[in-house]
């Protein structure tokens, strides 16, 4: 008897099972479930740090560079002092003071270029993002009006008599039917 009863519950638990996996009412079977997709609401976190990431290597960089440039301005004035302060006028020293000198002029020249466009760069960068701030301001004080419009303080429409509906452009509310019958016509005396 157990071994029936045993058998049968086995069956019962292998058909119920079965029966869940084929019923066309399950979740993963109904085509609203295979054809959905998710929508994922994210911000513009990644874009604003990459952004700032950019803008703090740019400006890194011309620091570094400003850097150099001055260490390199003083070896130079130090060469030149130690050359002045010689007595040998090597023709090579002088050419190659000369060169040292056309570098350092050549690259203060884009290390400026540089600085230039890095502060051009920032300041539009400042004003992109008080444009965007200022946009995001306006809509949302668009959307502020347009709830309230919508759905006003007391639960009902702006102004007693009016429907919350949008007028359309160009056309004037009717006028209320009077209930009263129409004044006759005046007859003239001719």
């Amino acid at each position: 008897m157990t071994l029936r009863s045993t058998t049968a519950a086995v069956l019962f638990l292998t058909a119920s099972t079965w029966a869940q996996s084929v019923s066309p009412a399950a979740p993963a079977a109904s085509p609203v479930a295979t054809n959905s997709r998710k929508v994922v609401a994210t911000t513009n976190a990644t874009g604003v740090a990459a952004n700032v990431r950019a803008q703090n290597s740019g400006r890194q960089r011309m620091e570094e560079m400003g850097n150099t440039l001055s260490k390199m301005h003083a070896l130079l004035k130090q060469m030149q002092a130690k050359n002045s302060a010689g007595a040998t006028k090597d023709p090579v020293a002088k050419a190659n003071l000369e060169m040292w000198g056309l570098m350092l002029a050549d690259l203060d020249k884009q290390y400026e270029q540089l600085r230039t466009a890095t502060l051009a760069k920032e300041d539009m960068e400042s004003r992109r993002a008080a444009m965007y701030k200022q946009a995001e301001e306006k809509a949302a004080a668009a959307a502020r009006n347009a709830q309230q419009n919508l759905f006003p303080a007391k639960g009902g429409p702006a102004v007693a008599g009016q429907s919350s509906a949008p007028a359309v452009e160009g056309t004037t509310p009717a006028a209320p039917a009077s209930t009263a019958p129409p004044a006759p016509a005046a007859s003239s005396p001719n």
